[in-house]
Protein backbone atom coordinates (compact mmCIF):
# COMPACT_ATOMS: atom_id res chain seq x y z
CA UNK A 1 0.00 0.00 0.00
CA UNK A 2 1.33 3.40 -0.90
CA UNK A 3 1.94 6.03 2.20
CA UNK A 4 1.07 9.37 1.27
CA UNK A 5 1.26 12.43 3.44
CA UNK A 6 -0.90 14.76 4.17
CA UNK A 7 -0.14 17.49 1.67
CA UNK A 8 -0.48 14.71 -1.29
CA UNK A 9 -3.37 13.32 0.08
CA UNK A 10 -5.44 16.97 0.24
CA UNK A 11 -4.06 17.73 -3.32
CA UNK A 12 -5.66 13.95 -4.12
CA UNK A 13 -8.97 14.81 -2.96
CA UNK A 14 -8.72 18.70 -4.77
CA UNK A 15 -8.27 16.82 -8.21
CA UNK A 16 -10.91 14.06 -7.68
CA UNK A 17 -13.33 16.69 -5.52
CA UNK A 18 -15.01 18.01 -9.13
CA UNK A 19 -15.94 14.12 -10.08
CA UNK A 20 -17.20 13.06 -7.31
CA UNK A 21 -19.60 15.74 -6.84
CA UNK A 22 -20.48 15.48 -10.37
CA UNK A 23 -21.31 11.76 -10.16
CA UNK A 24 -23.26 12.58 -6.84
CA UNK A 25 -25.23 15.33 -8.41
CA UNK A 26 -26.15 12.77 -11.23
CA UNK A 27 -27.31 10.31 -8.78
CA UNK A 28 -29.07 11.95 -5.98
CA UNK A 29 -32.78 11.21 -6.06
CA UNK A 30 -34.94 13.99 -6.70
CA UNK A 31 -37.64 12.43 -4.00
CA UNK A 32 -38.49 13.47 -0.29
CA UNK A 33 -35.38 15.57 1.70
CA UNK A 34 -34.92 13.09 5.00
CA UNK A 35 -34.69 15.90 7.96
CA UNK A 36 -31.73 15.09 9.91
CA UNK A 37 -32.82 17.08 13.12
CA UNK A 38 -36.18 17.01 14.87
CA UNK A 39 -39.16 19.38 14.32
CA UNK A 40 -39.77 21.85 16.65
CA UNK A 41 -42.66 21.98 18.92
CA UNK A 42 -44.65 24.46 17.22
CA UNK A 43 -44.09 23.12 14.15
CA UNK A 44 -45.32 19.69 15.44
CA UNK A 45 -48.72 21.23 16.45
CA UNK A 46 -48.93 22.93 13.09
CA UNK A 47 -48.80 20.03 11.23
CA UNK A 48 -50.92 17.65 13.47
CA UNK A 49 -53.54 20.44 13.15
CA UNK A 50 -53.39 20.50 9.47
CA UNK A 51 -53.77 16.95 8.85
CA UNK A 52 -56.47 16.38 11.77
CA UNK A 53 -58.01 19.50 9.26
CA UNK A 54 -57.09 17.54 6.13
CA UNK A 55 -58.89 14.04 7.45
CA UNK A 56 -61.98 15.72 8.51
CA UNK A 57 -62.58 17.57 5.45
CA UNK A 58 -62.00 13.79 3.88
CA UNK A 59 -64.54 12.43 6.18
CA UNK A 60 -67.24 15.34 5.08
CA UNK A 61 -66.55 14.61 1.23
CA UNK A 62 -67.14 11.02 1.57
CA UNK A 63 -63.31 9.69 0.78
CA UNK A 64 -62.84 7.98 4.12
CA UNK A 65 -64.77 4.61 4.49
CA UNK A 66 -64.66 2.97 7.48
CA UNK A 67 -64.49 -0.85 6.79
CA UNK A 68 -63.70 -1.98 10.65
CA UNK A 69 -62.52 -0.16 13.51
CA UNK A 70 -58.95 -0.73 12.68
CA UNK A 71 -59.52 -0.90 8.76
CA UNK A 72 -60.39 2.03 7.13
CA UNK A 73 -60.29 2.95 3.06
CA UNK A 74 -58.91 6.15 2.12
CA UNK A 75 -60.25 7.82 -1.78
CA UNK A 76 -56.58 9.72 -3.02
CA UNK A 77 -57.66 12.37 -5.28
Amino acid sequence: MKKLNINELNNLIESQKSKVERILARDRKSGRIVRMHERDIDEQKILDILCIKRWEKAEEEGKVKYITERKWYYEFD
